[in-house]
C-alpha cells in the first residue's frame, strides 16, 4: 500500500473516532469536547489492540504513523487559531486578565497536585508487589 494511501487510511481513522466522540457527546449528553471524548477512545482501543491483537495493532501503527507524523511536522499552523483568538479578543484579555491569570496558575499547581498525589500512590503500589 503506497504511503499516500496510508496517510488517507490513517486520518480516515483519526476523524472517524473525533466523529464517534462527537456522536457520543451529543447521544450522552456529555459537557466534554467530542474530540477529547474520541481520544479516550482511541487510547482504549489502542490500548486494546496492543494487549490482545498483535494483528490490529500492526495494522494502526502502519496506517497511523505516517499521518501523526504529517500532523506533527505542521503541528504550528495548529496554533494559528489560537493566535487569532488571541488578537481578537485583546480588549477583553485586557479586562478580564486578573481572573485569567488566576485560572491559569490554578489549574496548572491543582493539575500537578493530583499527578503528583496519583503518582505517589501509584509508587506505593508498585513497590507493594
Amino acid at each position: 500500500m503506497g504511503s499516500a494511501l496510508r496517510v488517507l487510511v490513517g486520518l480516515s481513522v483519526l476523524i472517524g473516532i473525533a466523529y464517534l466522540g462527537g456522536w457520543r457527546r451529543t447521544t450522552l449528553h456529555l459537557t466534554l469536547p467530542g474530540p477529547v471524548i474520541g481520544l479516550a477512545l482511541f487510547a482504549a482501543i489502542c490500548l486494546l489492540a496492543a494487549r490482545f491483537s498483535e494483528r490490529t495493532h500492526r495494522q494502526l501503527t502502519i496506517h497511523l504513523a505516517p499521518v501523526s507524523r504529517l500532523l506533527v511536522s505542521h503541528l504550528g499552523l495548529l496554533f494559528v487559531p489560537a493566535g487569532v483568538g488571541i488578537i481578537m479578543e485583546g480588549d477583553m484579555l485586557r479586562r478580564e486578565w486578573l481572573p485569567l491569570i488566576a485560572g491559569v496558575i490554578g489549574s496548572t499547581v491543582l493539575g500537578l497536585a493530583v499527578t503528583g498525589r496519583l503518582m505517589h500512590a501509584f509508587a506505593k503500589k508498585g513497590q507493594g508487589r
